[in-house]
């Protein structure tokens, strides 16, 4: 017998799984009482319920009753919209004319441009007003402390009396830079109360931040300064001209200002204080307010307030030249250069280096002359040849519409230019007639 026989064979239909002992199997222990008594309740013990049994007050279950029916609103039919059928009027319109546009562009010119003018005519009065009324008071009051009695009384003889005028005209030329400061002082308050939003900004000095504006480079600020020297020595040629043809200008806005130009409140006015306002007026004020129509207008306009502002024919040639320059920077650069470039002219160029010349008499004055012919027309024309295509550019870029011109016939604006202009002659003629 072989061993694989001896071997028992196990059952195919048993698990190949090892069978656990019985041991190994959970039984079940007897639950032994608590120890400790359970509280009891002390509701009673749920009953169910059912329909009709009592409840333990007592009382049975009512059902449901049926809730009375609410009548219904009724909403009335919608209508549709009637429209409303107006009565018309007992008597009928009047035809009204046909607007032309062009007219009405015309109107808004006038008031834009009379607007500006009236308030630089309003400036130049106050300042003329304050100027000729402190200058009286100053002269008569100076006198009378010398003269005493006789100036009140006015019981003077003739030689008294030349003295007396004389006198008063002394003390009108000594105090002419008190004069001129109290009258700018005034004129000033009058436009930063008109104008007071505008200029206390930082914009109004150093351009709006929201437009683009150039950087001053030195190239061009040398640029700007030669052409100042430019405009001063082409203004010399002309008056050199004139005199060799044996008829020279007068100008007695220069005379003035050389006589009086000898006190410290005169050279602040001239130097410093005169062109500040000169250029918040003129360049802040009326060029910004104008500067909508156009920036060539704008500058043209401006500069052409300026020259009229000076009341000389001379003076308001080269004040005209000067003023477009000095719109010109302020336009597309800033207040602040504007400024600069005024001071320079009327403080280095006008100021100190004519006093020196003027230290060596007349030939040191025919010296500077020279000087500044041939340095400024020289200059003058370098800037020309070199950046003459950009202004062109310029000018054609900025061009006002065709017909903004028409707000030079605003009523205020024909005011300003016609007074000025019968001022200016009256007193050339006059300075003429006494030079020849």
């Amino acid at each position: 017998m072989s061993t694989n026989e001896s071997q028992p064979q196990p059952d195919s239909g048993a698990s190949s799984q090892p069978t656990q002992p019985e041991s190994s199997q959970p039984q079940t222990q007897p639950q032994q009482p608590s120890p400790y008594p359970q509280p009891q309740p002390p509701y009673p013990q749920y009953q169910p319920y059912s329909a009709g049994s009592p409840s333990q007050s007592g009382q049975h279950y009512q059902q449901p009753q049926p809730q009375p029916q609410y009548p219904q609103q009724q909403w009335p039919q919608y209508q549709p919209y009637q429209p409303y059928q107006y009565q018309p009027y007992p008597y009928a319109y009047p035809p009204q004319p046909p607007v032309d546009p062009e007219t009405v562009r015309r109107r808004t010119l006038r008031k834009s441009v009379g607007r500006v003018a009236g308030l630089a005519l309003a400036y130049q009065a106050i300042f003329t007003a304050t100027s000729l009324i402190a200058g009286m008071v100053i002269g008569l009051a100076a006198a009378a402390s010398r003269y005493g009695s006789q100036a009140t009384s006015g019981m003077f003889s003739e030689q008294e009396l030349s003295q007396f005028e004389q006198e008063v005209a002394r003390q009108t030329v000594q105090w002419t830079g008190v004069l001129y400061l109290l009258a700018v002082a005034v004129g000033f308050a009058f436009m930063l109360l008109m104008r007071h939003r505008t200029i206390l900004t930082r914009a109004f000095w150093t351009g709006d931040p929201h437009e683009p504006h150039a950087a001053m480079r030195p190239a061009w600020l040398l640029a700007f300064a030669a052409m100042l020297v430019g405009v001063q020595g082409v203004s010399i040629l002309i008056q050199v001209a004139f005199a060799a043809l044996g008829t020279p200008l007068a100008s007695p806005t220069s005379e003035g200002i050389a006589e009086s130009a000898v006190t410290v409140s005169m050279w602040l006015y001239i130097g410093l204080i005169g062109p500040v306002i000169e250029e918040l007026v003129f360049r802040g004020v009326v060029m910004k307010e104008l500067k909508p129509l156009g920036r060539n207008f704008a500058i043209l306009t401006s500069s052409l307030m300026f020259a009229l502002f000076h009341d000389d024919v001379v003076q308001g040639l080269f004040a005209f030249a000067c003023g477009l320059i000095f719109a010109f920077v302020a336009m597309e650069y800033s207040l602040v250069w504007s400024i600069a470039l005024h001071v320079f002219n009327n403080a280095v160029i006008g100021g100190v280096f004519s006093a020196i010349a003027g230290s060596f008499g007349d030939t040191g004055n025919v010296v500077y002359a020279v000087c500044l012919v041939i340095v400024g027309v020289g200059g003058l024309i370098w800037v020309l040849l070199k950046y003459g295509w950009g202004l062109r550019e310029y000018v054609r870029v900025n061009r006002s519409a065709p017909g903004t011109y028409w707000g030079w016939t605003s009523g205020l604006f024909l005011t300003l230019v016609i007074l000025n202009v019968l001022i200016a002659l009256i007193s050339f003629a006059m300075a003429m007639a006494g030079a020849a």
